[in-house]
C-alpha cells in the first residue's frame, strides 16, 4: 500500500499556528501585582548568559496569566496567592525586611533555596508550582529554543510519522 504524505494526515505543526484559536484574556492582576510578578519571573529564570529580555518577561507573564484562565477558579486564585506569598515570604519568615521582588538576585536565590528545602511540604509545593508555571513558559520561548538549538517542529513531525508508520504496520498485520 502506498504511503500517504504527512501533510494530508496531520495539521500544520507550526509553533504558533494561524488556526483561528482565540486565547483567553490574561488572569486579572493590578499593575502593582504585575510589577511584582515581573520581578519574580526575573528571579526564577536562569541568570545570564541565558537569554532574558523585558519582552520575554512580558510574554512569560502573559503566558502564565493566560494559562491561569483555563484552570479551575480556585486553582487559579491559589496560584495567584502563591505568587503574593512568595513575594512576602522573606518578611513573613523574618529572613529580610524587604519583599522578594525588592531583593538582589543572589539574596532572593538564597531565600528561594531555603524554601525548597523547607521541612514543611506546603512551602516546598508553593515554590515548585510557581517555578513550574514560570519556567515552562520560559523554556517555550523562541529565544531559549534558539540558544539550546532545540527544534521542536521537526522532532514532533518525526514522532507523528513514526506513529503513523507503526499503526499502518499494525493494521496490515491484523489483516
Amino acid at each position: 500500500k502506498r504511503k500517504q504524505p504527512m501533510a494530508s494526515l496531520t495539521p500544520a505543526l507550526a509553533r504558533h499556528p494561524q488556526d483561528g484559536w482565540t486565547y483567553a484574556d490574561p488572569y486579572p492582576m493590578s499593575e502593582r501585582y504585575e510589577r511584582m510578578f515581573h520581578a519574580i519571573i526575573t528571579i526564577l529564570c536562569p541568570p545570564p548568559p541565558a537569554p532574558l529580555t523585558e519582552d520575554m518577561i512580558t510574554r512569560i507573564e502573559r503566558h502564565v496569566r493566560g494559562f491561569m484562565m483555563y484552570m479551575h477558579p480556585l486553582a487559579a486564585r491559589g496560584l495567584w496567592l502563591s505568587f503574593i506569598l512568595l513575594d512576602w515570604a522573606p518578611r513573613l519568615f523574618f529572613t529580610s525586611t524587604k519583599r522578594l521582588s525588592q531583593l538582589e538576585r543572589s539574596q532572593a536565590d538564597q531565600i528561594i533555596n531555603r524554601f525548597t528545602s523547607s521541612r514543611w511540604m506546603p512551602i516546598r509545593l508553593l515554590v515548585v508550582g510557581i517555578r513550574g508555571s514560570v519556567l515552562s513558559a520560559y523554556f517555550d520561548t523562541d529565544e531559549v529554543h534558539q540558544r539550546l538549538k532545540y527544534k521542536p517542529i521537526p522532532f514532533i513531525k518525526q514522532r507523528v510519522e513514526l506513529r503513523h508508520d507503526l499503526l499502518s504496520e499494525s493494521a496490515l498485520a491484523a489483516q
